[in-house]
């Protein structure tokens, strides 16, 4: 008889090891989507921050993990997705001048499922406190009977367990297919010229903030006598320095154009001494 519940509970002992690795799995898992689901910090540093996020995640217990992702992460469809004050402010808790970036991403889905999956993630934390903490208390697994018990308990743990890593799976799969995508379009020439030169995918230009602005107002601190700047001079300056910021870019045809439709720049002709047409001057309006 003692071979028989020696025997049952290696068993038990088994399917319980069997059930600890499988939520380990899930908690790392779980750990590496956390962090990498909001990323925000200086843009030449968002690599350092998505690392020092994933060391802070080294020590989170399971529920701390559930907490953050389904408060910060896991919404329901028709949930307006607030981005938090201190996403856009600087290590310091102040606005910064330096270029920052934040990158979210949310899982997001209809209302009832979102309720089924936020009760289920806190099934599954009751369910891991019950195996860690309470199990030899429910099953007395000194004898036969109580070992069977267990064991049985365990197969049903380990289902439930193994379905919430399947259905984590899926979730990490579509959040990196979003990554992807989003990658992508980083990458793409769409992306620098809305983003980095100001010039929007159906033409427009946002030209306060446009690059070409930025250029002229450059040559216009190089170059200005008087308060005005000459633009054969910002021209000259422009093509040497940033080849690529031409007047086409930003559908003008010339950079008197430029200077027109931006609506920054007063803009004047100085005639020659001989009453011929002079150059082109320009200077940002006050």
């Amino acid at each position: 008889m003692e071979n028989v519940v020696a025997v049952l509970q290696h068993e038990v002992q088994r399917k319980l090891g069997r059930c600890m690795l499988r939520l380990q799995q899930y908690e790392r898992l779980l750990k590496a989507m956390v962090a990498g689901m909001v990323v925000a910090g200086p843009s030449e540093q968002l690599q350092a921050v998505q690392e020092r996020q994933a060391l802070s995640m080294r020590n989170r217990t399971l529920g701390t993990l559930v907490g953050m992702f389904t408060e910060q992460h896991l919404t329901a469809a028709s949930a307006d997705i607030q981005v938090r004050p201190d996403e856009d402010k600087g290590a310091n808790g102040q606005s910064s001048d330096a270029s920052w970036a934040s990158i979210r991403f949310t899982i997001s889905m209809s209302p009832e499922r979102h309720a089924r999956a936020k009760a289920g993630l806190v099934e599954l934390v009751n369910l891991r406190n019950d195996l860690v903490h309470h199990l030899i208390e429910r099953f007395d697994i000194s004898n036969a009977d109580g070992c069977r018990a267990a064991s049985s308990h365990l197969d049903s743990c380990y289902q439930r367990i193994d379905g919430h890593c399947q259905l984590l799976k899926t979730w990490a799969s579509s959040l990196d297919e979003s990554r992807a995508r989003v990658s992508s379009l980083l990458q793409s020439n769409a992306f620098e010229d809305a983003f980095v030169h100001g010039v929007n995918p159906d033409g427009s230009v946002c030209w306060p903030g446009s690059s070409i602005v930025k250029c002229l107002r450059n040559a216009e601190a190089a170059y200005q006598t008087d308060g005005w700047t000459p633009l054969s001079a910002a021209i000259k300056f422009i093509s040497k320095e940033h080849r690529n910021q031409t007047p086409s870019r930003y559908g003008c045809r010339t950079w008197r154009q430029v200077l027109k439709k931006s609506g920054q720049f007063e803009v004047r002709s100085i005639p020659g001494s001989d009453g011929a047409v002079g150059d082109t001057h320009y200077r940002s309006f006050r």
